[in-house]
């Protein structure tokens, strides 16, 4: 995938919103046009970098148990054995906008807090956008195939340890390949990046709607959109 794919890369202003707990509270001009400035510098600032790796897998059923072939990575996840349970290969996916994004955000929280947490929203915004274009891309690719493909879904989000996103960088050796790492704290670098995991079938699979109200962080999630589908389709703030 080449720029034109990067370029798509929109940087939705009503994402921007949510992810700044935007309730339909007046917006005055000054801050419409500095969100404005923001998506532009995001755009120029975000550098997209992706990996993705196709394994055969084995499932457990009697401890939800899901082993990619071939290694010693094993999750065990009552959520992603049941998303998985129609596929015998998974998509690992490792994507970010990097780390020039990420310098803008800290410059400005020196001099300009609001600029600062206005970038960032952008800054989320782009990366959930990036992921769901791969998706995408990917859901057209294996369809020409005769195959199928599953939401995506990362450690972290229900009952997937976060500690798994520690495995996957090592196992894929990202760090090398598009630059991301993970401290101690488990906390990714740059922080704007994603792990995912998608299935493929051969058969079709159900897909969830992805609305806000089927997420299990419904109830406590400061991003949510009431009865609307979820932007992120996925994931909520990093």
């Amino acid at each position: 995938m080449g720029n034109d794919f990067f370029n798509l890369i929109n940087i939705n202003e009503n994402e921007v919103l949510r992810y700044l707990e935007y309730k339909g509270q007046d917006i005055n001009d000054n801050l419409k046009n500095t969100i404005s400035e923001c998506i532009k510098l995001a755009k120029e600032k975000i550098n997209p970098r992706y990996m993705l790796r196709v394994y055969p897998i084995l499932r457990k059923k009697e401890n939800n148990e899901i082993e990619i072939k071939g290694s010693n990575i094993k999750f065990s996840s009552k959520d992603l054995y049941k998303l998985l349970e129609n596929c015998d290969e998974c998509i690992i996916i490792a994507t970010t906008v990097g780390m020039e994004i990420e310098k803008e955000i800290r410059k400005y929280s020196y001099a300009e807090l609001t600029k600062s947490i206005i970038l960032d929203a952008c800054a989320t915004t782009a990366i959930e956008e990036f992921c769901d274009l791969l998706q995408d891309d990917l859901k057209l690719k294996l369809s020409n195939q005769g195959k199928y493909i599953t939401n995506r879904y990362s450690p972290g989000y229900g009952d997937l340890s976060i500690d798994t996103n520690i495995e996957i960088i090592n196992f894929l050796n990202s760090p090398k390949e598009i630059g991301l790492t993970i401290t101690e704290n488990k906390i990714m670098i740059p922080r704007k990046s994603v792990i995912a995991i998608i299935g493929i079938s051969n058969s079709k699979v159900e897909v969830e709607n992805k609305s806000c109200l089927n997420c299990k962080n419904y109830d406590s999630c400061k991003y949510k959109r009431g009865d609307e589908a979820c932007g992120n389709k996925r994931l909520h703030k990093r």
